[in-house]
């Protein structure tokens, strides 16, 4: 059976479960450093429940595994990291100090230095963020894919309108989903995740007027910008979980970078959406998460959705 759900440290899981270049796409959401703490309400999947239990804290602190992930990336000693790695995560310390947002720097470094590895050559790698570390978890990024042969793609813009209204900044509502690619020749198939076109466009074409535009058939490749709508408190899928994403929006990831029978990576699993996706497009799937809450949600649409899988729990 391919489909495995761990429970444990995602570091712990890809060194010791995951053989090199056994995977074809990694998308991955990992807490976004963006201090604040979720209170999951868990215990009626889609509505609130004065039961209580906190899924996880979006909070960083430099402490012993941050001091010793820094160690490791600067010593080197298995080989894992590049020149380019090594030099960004010294280069850091010098500008932010060894506080909050250099412990999340490293921790990403280190897990995603194992993606790199089990990743085929073929494959590709999205990491979902907002702005709060963006433009540094883009320097992460090139300097283990870019430095070694992969390239960066696209910064999608994932636009959605939920959430409030700006009143001392404009309102935020998109988060950045960068794209990677492995090796040069990797799986990609926009034509299957075609978007409409604007209905200014449509009626251009329907005059029959070549000079109206050079637009043909009502759909388009997909652009970097993805308006897809997020979960908001009526929808059907949502589940209560604090940094749940859409269906929607993975089936676009996966079905634009992978084909049936791949195996698609989740290494900070959350609430299990990229893993019943894959399901549900004929992929294998590989979830890793920590919380506890987070093994609870999955396994409970497991369950709904009828998905087989293995679980392993690394914490006992």
């Amino acid at each position: 059976m391919l489909n495995q759900l761990f429970y444990g440290d995602n570091l712990e899981v890809l060194r010791n479960y995951i053989a090199d270049e056994s995977v074809d796409l990694i998308y991955i959401d990992p807490p976004f450093n963006s201090k604040r703490n979720y209170n999951q309400i868990y215990n009626n999947i889609g509505e609130e429940d004065p039961a209580q239990a906190q899924a996880f804290t979006d909070t960083w602190t430099w402490n012993i595994a941050a001091a010793m992930g820094f160690e490791e990336i600067i010593s080197n000693k298995n080989q894992l990291y590049t020149n380019q790695s090594i030099n960004l995560i010294l280069g850091l310390e010098k500008v932010l100090g060894k506080e909050s947002l250099l412990a999340y720097l490293v921790s990403l470094t280190q897990r995603i230095s194992e993606m790199y590895r089990v990743l085929k050559n073929s494959g590709s790698f999205y990491l979902h963020c907002d702005p709060t570390a963006s433009h540094y978890l883009k320097l992460v990024l090139d300097s283990i894919f870019c430095s070694r042969g992969g390239s960066f793609l696209n910064e999608i813009i994932w636009h959605y309108n939920t959430g409030g209204v700006g009143k001392k900044w404009f309102a935020r509502k998109h988060d950045v989903i960068f794209f990677y690619s492995k090796g040069k020749s990797y799986q990609f198939y926009p034509e299957r995740i075609k978007i409409d076109r604007t209905q200014e466009v449509l009626r251009r074409i329907r005059t029959g007027n070549e000079n109206a535009t050079r637009s043909k058939g009502e759909q388009k490749l997909p652009e970097d910008v993805f308006v897809v709508q997020a979960i908001n408190s009526m929808a059907k899928e949502r589940l209560g979980y604090p940094t749940q994403k859409s269906e929607n929006l993975l089936e676009r990831i996966i079905l634009a970078s992978s084909n049936e029978n791949d195996i698609v990576l989740d290494a900070y699993a959350g609430s299990g959406t990229s893993l019943v996706v894959a399901q549900k497009l004929k992929r294998y799937f590989i979830g890793i998460d920590d919380s506890p809450i987070s093994m609870e949600i999955i396994q409970k649409r497991f369950e709904n959705s009828k998905i087989f899988y293995n679980f392993v729990s690394l914490n006992v």
